[in-house]
């Protein structure tokens, strides 16, 4: 919605919909199957990302650095939790951030960590999984997204 504002038509929007699904559905297979996230689908999508915000002429120069940083950010965070939270999440959020913006891929990330814990939460209390197992983050931002751009956030 908020992309309509700036000129975006609704096809442009729902290219930009569907390469982030794509890319989200990419990397929650990796997570899970492998707990890594390839590289080589981040690059390449920050690439494109980059280059369909030009045509669409609604990328700022403080909206990739305000992108980059939050992946950044992210990847501090990986280093300071000894890779609790993966090196390729801060990659998936400099993606996101270039693609539908700071605050959308922080509200993304924020619900995608809330229900990650949540349903953590209920695997320990149930005892499926203990404290010191892993769970794979992208599947929750998967499900995430396609609640936003369902319910059009």
């Amino acid at each position: 919605m908020e992309n309509r504002k700036k000129g975006i038509s609704q096809m442009e929007e729902l290219i930009n919909m569907t390469l982030i699904m794509a890319l989200l559905g990419i990397c929650s297979y990796y997570d899970v199957k492998e707990k890594k996230i390839p590289v080589f689908p981040m690059v390449l999508s920050i690439g494109i990302h980059l280059i369909f915000s030009f045509y669409q002429k609604n990328i700022s120069t403080e909206g990739v650095v305000a992108a980059l940083l939050l992946g950044a950010g992210f990847c501090l965070l990986s280093l300071f939790s000894k890779g609790a939270l993966g090196m390729g999440d801060g990659l998936l959020a400099a993606v996101c951030g270039v693609s539908l913006g700071f605050y959308k891929t922080l509200a993304l990330f924020f619900y995608g960590f809330f229900f990650a814990g949540l349903v953590g939460f209920l695997f320990l209390i149930r005892g499926k999984k203990s404290r010191k197992e892993e769970m794979p983050l992208v599947p929750f931002l998967y499900l995430v997204y396609g609640g936003m751009c369902f319910l059009e956030l």
